[in-house]
């Protein structure tokens, strides 16, 4: 795990120039929402979040989970992300008898079935939408050959969405990294994929690449319901 690591930093290091944005981290609880009980899962979260003033660098997603390739129960999850400070600052706000109250009627709507931790390695600057989300997940063998796969796919096929690709640090099952994007809207979902000829060859050659050195383990599609910042 050390190596791997390692292989992380310097990776990150070297592409620097791609990236000249600070790198985000992030932790995800996963829930399953018992059926029928979304709305009331919203509200809370809504009126506990909405009750503090964020740390600079700190923000949170409420998400729905669309469809998914890899197994879960989760129904929902939150994403606390930021800068490690602004992370921390957050974490310490959550307590005292408010979020006491918070986490219990959460948790007879409610119960956690994962939580992961993560932080982003090279961001390609695009839209940043706020109408979806999607993951794809892997393990990787040659974190190096992966990334600059990921650079190269990246100068051949780009539809302004902001796309990003990251290290699991935490909670993952068998995962090393992952490569993440948004959408602006559905049609901007549904029309993510390759389109002509240019963006065909690309994936072409980031799959040739990628398929010896890594294994693909699922991927998620979900929508946001609320952001708080």
């Amino acid at each position: 795990m050390k190596k791997l690591l390692l292989l992380f930093s310097v990776f990150a290091f070297t592409f620097s120039s791609v990236n000249s944005q600070e790198q985000i981290y992030w932790t995800e609880v996963a829930l399953e929402v018992t059926p029928g009980k979304a709305p009331l899962v919203f509200k809370l979260v809504d009126d506990f979040y909405s009750s503090i003033d964020f740390p600079e660098n700190s923000s949170l997603t409420l998400n729905a989970i669309q469809n998914k390739s890899e197994w879960t129960s989760a129904t929902h999850f939150l994403n606390f992300a930021g800068s490690p400070d602004g992370l921390a600052q957050l974490r310490e706000l959550r307590s005292g008898d408010a979020y006491d109250a918070y986490v219990q009627n959460l948790e007879g709507l409610a119960k956690i079935v994962a939580m992961k931790q993560g932080q982003s390695l090279v961001r390609i600057q695009g839209e940043n939408g706020s109408y979806s989300e999607q993951m794809w997940s892997f393990y990787v063998d040659d974190p190096g050959t992966f990334a600059q796969a990921f650079i190269e796919l990246n100068k051949g096929f780009s539809n302004g969405n902001y796309i990003s690709l990251g290290q699991y640090t935490g909670g993952e099952r068998n995962e090393t990294h992952y490569i993440y994007t948004t959408h602006s809207d559905a049609q901007s979902q549904f029309t993510f994929f390759p389109d002509n000829d240019k963006e065909q060859k690309a994936f072409a050659k980031f799959n040739s690449v990628i398929t010896p050195i890594s294994q693909y383990k699922g991927s998620t599609i979900s929508t946001v319901l609320g952001t708080w910042n």
